[in-house]
């Protein structure tokens, strides 16, 4: 009677063995998708931060554009108004 106990043990082995080669290789799997996966993080990343980039200097361009404009909003209202100052004469 121990000789079956000793075959069902030894195939309950062979199949546990052959469960660890296949968690090998899942895992394997894993780990280069996983390394995929942070690679295409980092590819992310350095277009976020090149869009960051141009979206600081495009706000900048914007805000000397709008300082551009209200001085000259502000120098063509002192034309207007002296014009209308000196027509009231």
């Amino acid at each position: 009677m121990a000789d079956p106990d000793l075959k069902f043990l030894g195939e309950q082995i062979q199949r546990i063995q052959a469960e660890l080669r296949d968690l090998r290789g899942v895992r394997a799997d894993v780990s280069h998708l996983r390394a995929e996966i942070e690679d295409r993080f980092e590819s992310v990343y350095s277009r976020l931060d090149a869009v960051e980039s141009q979206l600081g200097r495009f706000y900048t361009e914007m805000d000397a554009r709008f300082v551009q404009v209200h001085q000259t909003m502000a120098t063509n209202l002192e034309a207007v108004l002296a014009a209308i100052a000196a027509l009231k004469r």
